[in-house]
């Protein structure tokens, strides 16, 4: 009876010991937070399982399994089985296999949509705020495959793609040790998981495998952008911190045929222009660029504001008051603008003829004195009738719109993609590329 005791008493030992399947591990792990909406639904292809992270206890499972937040924990739904977790729950992959994966049912998409986006690797369910928090753990390699073809068409020149991915690679690594995971949007870079992999981008990820581009033996945040329209910037001059191989470099590679980013011109309405500079009885009748960079980056900006009760205008400086960098200028005025190497020109640029018999052309007429038959004339704010040969005709006395005229797109740091496509269609190889975009590093 002892002997039957004993075994009795070690089998319910056992049933309270939580079953627990090893995970696979990553050699160079990589952690993503997703954006899914705040019930998703994920269904797993391949060897994974279902882990309450409090208790530790493996879930059995069927797809698809359904997960939200109620009361600050996450539900996992499964088969109309709810399980509840405080903590929340893991899906691992057992073993790292190629053809595993897991299609999260939404993912937010720009514009406010969603849809369904397959990924490699694992995952972390935690409690957010209002809804599940979901990170996808990976191997560096395998995460590269969603991001190389997110941030350059895979459609390019390949020793184009491979700049990109070691670029890439560096830039990931030197985030992940500021920060304990990435973003999936511009805010990291662009990750859109096993959906997006293309056959040209994964063999430029996979020729590169482990290859990084280094400073005194560091991987370097290799910051790259769409254009620098016909050159790169030095760092301080965008953001705020001088990096030493975030320099400006003429880049005449940039203006490859296919490139649609010169000649861009965007329009900003002039009450909302006047409203970023916090106006109440005044208004913006003249914006211009005063400061640029010798690489034609903009650095100050200042805006001639006008008060119709008292008829007296004023000059208002953007920065630092209301502009805390020169790269937040492309998103100050209410509109995205592409790049910070633009000009301004509002809608109201009238030549006139002065008193001393000189021309002179203006932005605005407002606050000015007009010599008529009578006397003179304080110009007001509307439009003013002006009367030729043929006709008479109203003219604004001060914009109603401005234009930035521009080149270039993105922040102008670092590695231009337009410009790494030319030079690979030159020949030049991806290390030789990369060395010409950031100075003095290893690859």
């Amino acid at each position: 009876m002892k002997i039957v005791r004993w075994i009795c008493f070690v089998f319910s030992i056992l049933l309270l010991i939580p079953q627990t399947v090893a995970a696979a591990s990553y050699p160079t792990p990589v952690k993503v937070k997703l954006l899914p909406t705040a019930t998703f639904l994920a269904t797993v292809n391949g060897n994974y399982q279902l882990i309450d992270i409090k208790t530790k206890q493996v879930i059995p499972f069927t797809n698809p399994i359904a997960f939200s937040q109620t009361n600050g924990a996450v539900v996992a739904t499964i088969n109309g089985v709810s399980y509840t977790s405080t903590s929340g729950f893991l899906l691992d992959e057992v073993t790292r296999n190629e053809q595993h994966d897991v299609t999260i049912g939404s993912i937010q998409q720009a514009g406010g949509t969603s849809a369904p986006v397959t990924y490699r690797g694992s995952f972390e369910i935690t409690p957010g705020a209002t809804a599940p928090n979901l990170f996808n753990t990976l191997d560096m390699e395998d995460y590269l495959k969603g991001v190389v073809p997110g941030e350059m068409p895979a459609s390019w020149h390949k020793e184009a793609l491979k700049a990109q991915a070691v670029a890439a690679r560096s830039y990931a690594y030197a985030q992940l040790k500021k920060s304990s995971f990435l973003q999936m949007t511009v805010a990291s870079q662009v990750y859109g998981g096993k959906s997006k992999e293309q056959a040209t981008s994964t063999a430029a990820v996979n020729e590169t495998a482990g290859v990084y581009a280094t400073y005194q033996n560091e991987p370097i945040s290799a910051y790259f952008h769409s254009s620098s329209g016909g050159n790169t910037e030095n760092s301080e001059n965008v953001w705020s911190s001088a990096v030493p191989y975030i320099r400006s470099v003429s880049d005449p590679y940039d203006r490859h045929a296919s490139n649609p980013h010169y000649g861009w011109n965007t329009k900003a309405a002039a009450n909302i222009v006047s409203s970023k500079f916090k106006l109440t009885n005044e208004q913006v009748v003249s914006l211009r660029v005063t400061q640029k960079t010798n690489a034609g980056s903009v650095q100050q900006m200042e805006a001639t504001v006008y008060n119709a009760a008292t008829g007296q205008k004023r000059v208002v400086q953007a920065r630092p008051s209301f502009v805390s960098s020169p790269d937040a200028f492309r998103s100050f005025f209410g509109v995205s603008l592409k790049s910070i190497a633009f000009d301004v020109k509002g809608n109201a640029n009238v030549k006139v003829k002065r008193a001393d018999d000189s021309e002179q052309t203006l932005d605005h007429l407002a606050g000015y004195a007009i010599q008529t038959n009578s006397g003179q004339t304080l110009i007001t704010v509307g439009n003013a009738s002006i009367r030729t040969p043929n006709e008479t005709i109203y003219y604004p006395t001060t914009p109603t719109e401005f234009t930035f005229t521009g080149n270039g797109w993105g922040h102008r740091l670092g590695m231009s993609q337009w410009g790494a496509r030319a030079m690979a269609e030159k020949g030049f190889t991806y290390d030789q590329i990369l060395k010409y975009y950031y100075k003095g590093i290893e690859v």
